[in-house]
């Protein structure tokens, strides 16, 4: 006997697959269909995690080659001729599952689902660590110079309060007068100096140091005259 033997054709399912896998907020991304039969004749993009009660978006018939929008359409989908779907513009809100269902010429129909990450737009080549270690280095910066003004102002007020201290007299004591430090105080007059207020008159019909009538008193003129007559 004859035994003949065949292969039966196989169905490979088809994956959806994001490109970006993540993509920054106001990006475009696209929902890759993988993997594909080439008796689709037409595609529909639900949004949801199945294509029953989700949303449509859009539909696209490979034979007239149109999309047709669906309620969820917001006018930034667009369906491909090999069953992909591109976001342009991307938001957090488009973030979540999407289910693309295919129909096949038998009217079979099939579905996978993929997921769409979105996230917040940083700064353009600066990783968020990287941002907030620069942030971080200004606020230090910030903080070290406020530190080193106050520093300076206090130093400047505290030698300015010493000189004014040094400069100040001191209070003097209740009952003291003022410190000698500061007390100034005429000489006091030498001996040769100082001015005899009378002068005991020698003879002129006086038997002694006083008279009858007690010590004479001669100012000053008087006395330098009978001074000079006695060197006579």
């Amino acid at each position: 006997s004859l035994l003949t033997f065949w292969d039966l054709p196989t169905t490979v399912q088809f994956t959806i697959e994001a490109l970006p896998s993540s993509a920054a907020e106001g990006k475009d991304v696209l929902l890759r269909a993988c993997n594909i039969s080439e008796t689709i004749q037409a595609y529909y993009w639900h949004k949801g995690k199945t294509a029953e009660g989700s949303p449509l978006i859009a539909g696209y018939l490979i034979d007239v080659q149109v999309n047709i929008p669906g309620t969820a359409y917001s006018g930034r989908e667009t369906i491909y001729s090999n069953g992909s779907l591109l976001f342009q513009n991307v938001t957090l809100e488009d973030a979540g599952s999407y289910t693309l269902r295919t129909i096949n010429a038998n009217y079979d129909s099939d579905q996978a689902t993929g997921q769409l990450h979105v996230h917040q737009n940083n700064v353009p080549g600066l990783p968020v660590g990287a941002v907030a270690g620069i942030v971080t280095g200004v606020l230090v910066g910030v903080a070290l110079v406020a530190a080193l003004v106050c520093f300076l102002l206090l130093a400047r007020t505290g030698s300015i309060r010493r000189d004014l201290r040094e400069q100040r007299p001191p209070a003097s004591t209740p009952g003291h007068g003022p410190s000698h430090r500061y007390a100034f105080s005429a000489p006091l007059p030498g001996p040769r100096t100082a001015t005899p207020l009378y002068e005991v008159s020698v003879g002129h019909g006086c038997s002694g140091p006083t008279g009858p009538k007690g010590p004479r008193i001669y100012s000053q003129q008087h006395l330098a005259e009978l001074r000079f007559r006695k060197t006579q």
